[in-house]
């Protein structure tokens, strides 16, 4: 498998927020696991993690209001109730995540 070199530079500043937004097997993932560290990963895709979230939204708010890292959902929408939490440490926490 081949990796491709990709011309992207995330520069978040600390208390901003945003969505990546790409076609499926791009390469989204891989890029952020190899050029963003000491971020905090939630990866949807692993069925333990998906049933915690999509059970107890709420459990981002619960483990994460006192994090001052970066959080990184990864396919974020399979649980859509999460974007309120989302919403909830953004505003009430000043958290930075990217989506």
């Amino acid at each position: 498998m081949e990796i491709a070199n990709r011309l992207l530079n995330i520069n978040l500043p600390s208390s901003r927020s945003a969505f990546l937004w790409g076609p499926r097997k791009v390469g989204k993932s891989t890029w952020i696991r190899n050029h963003l560290s000491d971020v905090i990963i939630i990866d949807l895709l692993k069925t333990d993690v998906f049933a915690d979230y999509a059970s107890r939204p709420s459990l981002l708010r619960e483990r994460y209001s006192e994090v001052n890292r970066l959080i990184v959902i990864d396919e974020v929408q399979k649980v859509p109730d999460i974007l309120d939490e989302v919403q909830w440490l953004i505003d009430n926490c000043n958290r930075s995540f990217l989506l």
